[in-house]
C-alpha cells in the first residue's frame, strides 16, 4: 500500500490477492479510489453484481471491476476484471482495505462526565459531553461516541461501539461486538397504559432490554424495556434504520429488519425471519422461524411454519398474494364487463316480457 495525499493507493494484484481472485486485463493498473458502477473515474475499482448494470461498463479506460465470472466472456468489455466466486464478499474486504490502518485512540474526554464507580478498562473511548452514570460496566476496545447517555447499572460488553447521541437507559445490558448507531434509544419506557375512569393510566415499566452479542442497530432505533423482564435482540439480529420495537418483544438470532419496520409488544420472532420495510406485527404474534415478511406487510397472528414467504395486509402466503392481486387489479374491468352483462340480461327480459 502507497498513499498520496492521505488517499490510499494499492495495485490490481495485491487487491486480487485479499480476495482470492483472479485478474484479466491490465496487472499493472493502480486504484486510487472505489466508485459506484455509473462513474467514468480513471484508476477506479467498482463492482458489477448484476447484469442489467452492463451499459455501465463500456468507454472507461484504467479502471477495474470485481465480478462474477460470467463476465469474462463478453467482448465488448476492456475494463481490467477481478474475478471472484463472492462479489459482496469480495467488496466488503476492499472497502476495509482503502480504510486504512489507523489505529483507535483509547482516551477519556475531559468534557464527558462519568460517576465515580464506573468500572471500565484503560483501553476505552469516551467522547465529548458523554454522561455515564453509577454502576456501569464498559468492556475492553469498547468506543462511546459524542452525546451519548449510558443510565444506572447498564452493564456493556466488549468492542462495542456506541454512536453519538444514543441513549442506553438504566439495567440494560449490551453484549460483545455490538454497533448501535447514532440517536438510538435502548431501555426507553414500554407503551403499557390501561384505561379507568375516562382516563389512561401509565403500567410501570420496570423491566430491561438485553442486547446479546455481534448485534447491529442502526440509527433512530427505539427498543422499549419490558413491562416486566426483558425485551431481547438476540445474537447476530440487524436492525436497519427507524425501528420501533416495543415491550417485552423477543427478536431470534441472525433476524434482519428493514427500516420503519414496527413489532408490537410481546411478539416473538424466530431465529432467520426477515422483516420488510415498514412491516407491521400486532401484539402477541409469534413468526416461526425462516419465514420473510414482504415490505408493508401486517401480521395480525402467529406464522406457525417455517421458511414460508409472506405478503399483503393482512398477510397471505406470497404465491397467494401474487395470484390475488393480478386478480384485483383486474377488478374495474370485470365491474365493466359485470354491468353490461347486467344490462345486456336486463334488456333480454324486458324484450321477453312484452
Amino acid at each position: 500500500m502507497i498513499t498520496e495525499k492521505n488517499r490510499i493507493i494499492r495495485s490490481v494484484l495485491d487487491i486480487a490477492a485479499a480476495v482470492g481472485g483472479r485478474i484479466k486485463g491490465d496487472k499493472s493498473l493502480v486504484i486510487k479510489v472505489l466508485s459506484p458502477i455509473e462513474s467514468k473515474t480513471a484508476n477506479s475499482l467498482t463492482f458489477l453484481s448484476n447484469k442489467k448494470y452492463l451499459r455501465h461498463l463500456y468507454g472507461v479506460n484504467n479502471r477495474a471491476i470485481l465480478c462474477h465470472d460470467d463476465v469474462i466472456d463478453i467482448p465488448e468489455i476492456d475494463d481490467t476484471l477481478i474475478i471472484v466466486d463472492d462479489v459482496y464478499a469480495a467488496w466488503s474486504i476492499i472497502q476495509k482495505l482503502f480504510q486504512g490502518n489507523d489505529e483507535l485512540t483509547f482516551e477519556i474526554s475531559d468534557r464527558s462526565v462519568v460517576a465515580s464507580n464506573v468500572l471500565f478498562s484503560p483501553r476505552v473511548s469516551i467522547g465529548h459531553f458523554v454522561v455515564i452514570e453509577s454502576g456501569v460496566t464498559i468492556g475492553d476496545e469498547t468506543v462511546i461516541k459524542s452525546n451519548a447517555y449510558i443510565g444506572k447499572n447498564v452493564s456493556i460488553g466488549s468492542n462495542v461501539t456506541i454512536g453519538e447521541g444514543v441513549k442506553i437507559f438504566a439495567d440494560c445490558k449490551v453484549g460483545d461486538n455490538v454497533t448501535i448507531q447514532a440517536n438510538s434509544v435502548i431501555g426507553s419506557d414500554g407503551f403499557g397504559y390501561h384505561f379507568i375512569d375516562g382516563r389512561y393510566h401509565k403500567i410501570p415499566q420496570t423491566g430491561n432490554v438485553i442486547i446479546e452479542d455481534f448485534v447491529e442497530i442502526g440509527a433512530n432505533v427505539c427498543i422499549d424495556r419490558a413491562s416486566i423482564g426483558s425485551t431481547i435482540i438476540r445474537k447476530g439480529a440487524i436492525l436497519d434504520n427507524l425501528i420501533q420495537i416495543a415491550h417485552s418483544v423477543e427478536v431470534g438470532e441472525h433476524v434482519a429488519i428493514a427500516a420503519q419496520a414496527g413489532i408490537s409488544g410481546s411478539s416473538k420472532i424466530g431465529n432467520y425471519v426477515q422483516l420488510g420495510g415498514q412491516a407491521g406485527i400486532a401484539g402477541h404474534v409469534k413468526i416461526a422461524k425462516g419465514n420473510k415478511i414482504q415490505a408493508q406487510s401486517g401480521v395480525a397472528k402467529d406464522i406457525k411454519s417455517e421458511n414460508g414467504k409472506w405478503y399483503g395486509y393482512p398477510i397471505l402466503s406470497y404465491m397467494n398474494y401474487l395470484r390475488s392481486y393480478a386478480l384485483f387489479k383486474k377488478l374495474p374491468e370485470f365491474i365493466k364487463r359485470l354491468q353490461y352483462l347486467e344490462k345486456r340480461i336486463n334488456q333480454m327480459s324486458e324484450k321477453d316480457s312484452q
